[in-house]
């Protein structure tokens, strides 16, 4: 039951680390340049708002890291610049608990949102997804798409329309990974991802897929505008 606000956190190993430390508030803070941003382990309830989190590069950069942790919120954070925006292992680790993740923005990062050992409970609504590299993984096949709740977020790939004008894609959004698939299972091919020949195979995947695309998401309601959000950074 700490609150850590309005503070600036600057090439750490860790800006915040929680360990088995429950209700834990961080809001309104600036962490630039660190490994891990915020990172939740081993705890319940808590929330991370209006922080603005950028640069958290390097083999494990990452804004915003769960483990084994329930009940957390993470809402109007700006998570720009990172090699992973949000990273989620085991989480939410409870029994009919959740994970909200809601108005923020993920923009220019590697991977937008990353799951390993997916469980489900996550809910993501009313996000902004711009300029990832990949805006949502798993970590290896999925084969959870429905386990986790996508709803009204913005993507900038998305390719439907408005034709009523409300607002609302009127097709859902399907994140499907065709070449994806190879760096997601095999992390070594990382270092080769959007180089011309994985691009090359992407391409080719989804003219005539030779295996079967991995579903990632399903957003039914996704937006067609991007929101307007005060920036922080």
């Amino acid at each position: 039951r700490n609150t850590f606000r309005n503070n600036l956190g600057k090439r750490s190993r860790y800006s915040i680390h929680f360990m088995f430390a429950n209700e834990n508030i961080v809001e309104g803070n600036r962490f630039y340049d660190n490994a891990v941003g915020v990172y939740f382990m081993y705890t319940e309830g808590g929330a991370a708002r209006n922080n603005v989190i950028s640069h958290a590069t390097g083999a494990a950069g990452m804004g915003i890291g769960f483990k084994e942790s329930s009940g957390t919120i993470v809402e109007g954070n700006e998570i720009v610049y990172c090699a992973i925006g949000i990273g989620s292992d085991l989480s939410p680790f409870q029994p009919d608990s959740t994970v909200e993740i809601r108005h923020n923005r993920f923009a220019f990062n590697g991977i937008g949102i990353l799951f390993n050992s997916e469980v489900g409970g996550n809910r993501m609504v009313d996000n902004i997804f711009e300029g990832n590299l990949t805006q949502v993984a798993y970590g290896g096949r999925s084969g959870s798409a429905a386990k986790n709740f996508w709803e009204g977020n913005f993507w900038d790939d998305y390719l439907g329309f408005d034709r009523n004008k409300d607002g609302i894609g009127d097709q859902k959004h399907e994140l499907m990974a065709y070449a994806d698939q190879i760096w997601m299972e095999m992390p070594v091919a990382r270092f080769f991802r959007s180089s011309p020949v994985m691009e090359l195979l992407d391409f080719l995947e989804r003219l005539a897929p030779f295996s079967a695309p991995d579903q990632i998401l399903v957003d039914e309601k996704p937006r067609f505008a991007k929101p307007v959000q005060g920036g922080m950074s």
